[in-house]
């Protein structure tokens, strides 16, 4: 019950996020004729990039609880402290992908701002 209700609060902040994001924005162009990114809109990709990458964050260490947990209660001795180091690897990895995720999306923005 407790996986159902984190992956439904999960799935409500990303997905407003993502609202938020796709909005439409008021600030014009200023009539350059190369299409260029806003430094609002700019800056409201790298918010929402570190939003995102916080969530993610936030959800490997709620999973690694929940792997945690359910190893105390299915597991015993050695079988159970395996599984947990399995848990907290598995969460170490889950981190590092969110990281690359965010450092390329970070990449791509600023690649976006200098053209």
């Amino acid at each position: 019950m407790s996986k159902k209700l984190l992956a439904t609060l999960v799935a409500a902040t990303l997905g407003c996020g993502l609202a938020a994001a796709q909005a439409p924005n008021s600030v014009e162009s200023s009539g350059a004729s190369a299409p260029r990114m806003l430094t609002q809109e700019g800056k409201d990709a790298k918010v929402h990039s570190k939003a995102e990458y916080k969530a993610r964050k936030k959800v490997a260490d709620a999973n690694k609880d929940l792997n945690k947990a359910d190893c105390e209660t299915s597991s015993d001795g050695m079988a159970e402290h395996a599984c947990k180091k399995n848990a907290r690897a598995t969460a170490k990895q889950e981190k590092a992908e969110a990281k690359m995720i965010y450092e390329n999306e970070k990449k791509d923005n600023k690649e976006k701002n200098s053209q």
